[in-house]
């Protein structure tokens, strides 16, 4: 098994999974969410990372979507 199966497999797996864009902001949530459970961020702070996380995700679908609808192909 070559490099390129396994470069394959693993991009298979983050698309059946949402998506690097969508993983990112899942992992991002996370350690946010983990950082405020111990105490090592306050909530001010959680909700503006994961305000403009989640804001980040928007527009790069919607950025994404634009340039699809201009292709006709997904980028």
């Amino acid at each position: 098994m070559g490099i390129d199966a396994v470069t394959g497999d693993v991009n298979m797996l983050i698309n059946k999974a949402g998506g690097r864009t969508f993983l990112l902001t899942v992992g991002c949530g996370l350690a946010t969410t983990v950082l405020c459970w111990y105490g090592k961020i306050d909530g001010t702070t959680y909700a503006a990372v994961v305000l403009g996380t989640v804001g980040a995700y928007i527009t790069a679908n919607a950025v994404r979507g634009v340039k699809q609808d201009k292709t006709g192909a997904a980028p």
